[in-house]
């Protein structure tokens, strides 16, 4: 392969993955992600409520997250019947990995915590962590921008070394911010997509 031909080799890797993008904000992930910057931000709230107010046994945390991941995957389900804009595209694919991932390895850290007895959560911190390697994951897929959130949450893991109280209410609001203007934007660009003629679903 000369030059002439791996430089239009790369221009078409730049278009697919381009494409790909455009493609995952037609799937509806930014009313999605605009939905769950709600259900998970409150959720983090709840969690901080449910320690300071002296649970410490498993059962009201699993039974919240356990209802709140129901609510999740229903959403996604729901707001995703119907589409037309076809089949799952990479970039999609890559987006579930990272983030039921991301499911696995907190309820992995919680899980720890709890057996180490500690009296201290750790895991606001690490949870932290695990959303900057999933936002840095993202932005070697669908743009610079999200390293600039993966910083972020990383600073804030740092931080809460010296919190010794509502870690979990600074996550949920932080989480809020992201997650909300995250989907906020996602859903511009799909709705620019659709003014300009691209074909996508409806909004349910």
């Amino acid at each position: 392969m000369n030059r002439t031909e791996a430089t239009q080799a790369l221009e078409l890797m730049r278009r697919v993955v381009a494409q790909a993008r455009d493609d995952t904000a037609l799937q509806n992930w930014g009313a999605i992600w605009m939905l769950h910057a709600f259900t998970n931000g409150g959720g983090f709230l709840a969690t901080d409520w449910l320690w300071e107010t002296g649970h410490r046994g498993p059962g009201p945390f699993v039974l919240l997250w356990g209802v709140l991941l129901l609510i999740n995957f229903a959403s996604i389900f729901m707001m995703k019947r119907g589409q037309t804009a076809g089949v799952r595209s990479f970039i999609e694919q890559q987006i579930w990995a990272i983030w039921t991932t991301f499911i696995g390895g907190l309820v992995l850290v919680a899980l720890l915590n709890l057996l180490l007895g500690l009296d201290r959560l750790f895991v606001p911190a690490v949870a932290c962590v695990l959303f900057a390697m999933s936002f840095a994951s993202m932005g070697a897929l669908m743009g610079r921008v999200w390293y600039g959130m993966a910083a972020l949450f990383a600073g804030v893991a740092l931080g809460m070394t010296r919190m010794e109280a509502h870690a979990f209410a600074l996550l949920g609001g932080l989480w809020f911010l992201v997650q909300f203007g995250s989907g906020l934007a996602l859903h511009r660009a799909r709705s620019r997509r659709l003014a300009a003629g691209g074909e996508g679903p409806r909004l349910v």
